[in-house]
């Protein structure tokens, strides 16, 4: 390579540089975030206030408020909407201005066949926010990630502590008529294995039910947990996997999630692999009576973490807001959000809605 050309490639090299440092650096307008309504009890989305919930982001110029007098409602960069909060109470109405760059945000950590939509929101929603991979931002209830280069993996159960343990099977459950027939489910397995099942739809109780001290005690007594679903959707899986999955208890699934891709790597038992609850039973027999075999179901967390906060939402929402925004708006958001792919009766897998013999 000559002189000139050597000269040349020096040239462009620090141009980029220059440029890469200066993006890196360059100062970046705040984007304001307003919460237009509740999710459910909670007034921070269960996000939080202010610039701190996205301190930890790769980009963070982001501010999240519910108050509406802080500036204008057409100057706020988007506006947040709890789907069922909006939808169904009708008590928030609609922000009166609204200015071409704003985002509107449809969010919804419920499924469909929970939080249908009624009324017209034809052209009104820009943006997603859901449990669904398809959405704009995705807001799942867990994740999964490897294990940090100095984070260390939890110490796992012995066989002894295995053996230990008295029970075989427990669901902690309060909607007892659901979607998904996850009950039909249940008394079909009770007949080969006792299920204990805990909150308004059993016979025992954990004085702060779904609580961390619960799942201390499922932890401490079962070799099994039933996170079933209450609604059968594509992607739909909820606190009921990831929770227990951060104990040393086997997770029982049953959803319409892929649970190869969300969940880590041999750490459930999905129902939708067997073709009869006695196959399904026999199996967790198995496992009962070989505690090594079982135990293989926590190798994962030697390599992967469980995460249950909002911190990966919250950092795509400020980068997608940092973003040129585009013009993209729902046309129809219902249409969108029925075709979540959810199963009912006899669509459930087999498992559910055959009868079989006992």
């Amino acid at each position: 390579m000559n002189k000139r050309k050597k000269h040349m490639l020096l040239i462009v090299f620090i141009v980029i540089s220059v440029y890469l440092i200066y993006q890196h650096h360059v100062p970046t307008r705040t984007k304001y975030i307003l919460y237009w309504t509740k999710m459910f009890d909670r007034d921070d989305f269960n996000f939080g206030f202010g610039r701190e919930i996205f301190r930890n982001c790769p980009i963070s110029s982001c501010f999240a408020t519910n108050n509406r007098s802080l500036r204008r409602i057409e100057d706020f960069d988007a506006i947040l909407f709890h789907g069922v909060e909006y939808i169904q109470k009708g008590k928030y109405g609609r922000p009166e201005k609204r200015s071409q760059n704003q985002v509107y945000i449809f969010m919804s950590q419920e499924s469909e066949s929970n939080a249908p939509i009624h009324g017209n929101f034809d052209g009104f929603y820009n943006w997603t926010m859901t449990y669904r991979l398809d959405s704009d931002i995705v807001r799942p209830y867990g994740y999964i990630q490897p294990l940090l280069p100095l984070q260390k993996p939890p110490n796992l159960p012995s066989i002894q502590e295995i053996e230990e343990r008295p029970k075989k099977i427990a669901w902690m459950v309060s909607n007892c008529d659901s979607e998904s027939q996850r009950e039909v489910l249940v008394k079909k397995i009770d007949k080969f294995i006792p299920v204990d099942i805990y909150g308004n739809c059993g016979t025992h109780y954990c004085s702060k039910e779904a609580s961390e001290a619960c799942y201390d005690l499922i932890e401490a007594n079962y070799k099994f947990y039933l996170s079933f679903e209450n609604s059968y959707c594509t992607d739909y899986v909820t606190e009921k996997m990831y929770n227990i999955l951060k104990k040393n208890v086997i997770p029982i699934v049953y959803g319409g999630a892929n649970y190869t891709a969300l969940a880590p790597p041999h750490s459930v038992i999905d129902v939708s692999g067997f073709e009869t609850v006695k196959e399904l039973t026999d199996y967790l027999k198995e496992l009962d009576e070989d505690p090594e075999e079982y135990l293989k179901y926590f190798e994962w967390k030697k390599r992967y973490s469980v995460t249950t906060n909002s911190q990966q939402t919250l950092c795509e929402l400020c980068e997608k807001l940092n973003r040129p925004i585009g013009t993209k708006i729902y046309a129809s958001l219902r249409q969108w959000w029925e075709d979540s792919g959810c199963k009912y009766k006899t669509d459930l897998p087999t498992i559910v809605s055959k009868d079989e013999k006992d």
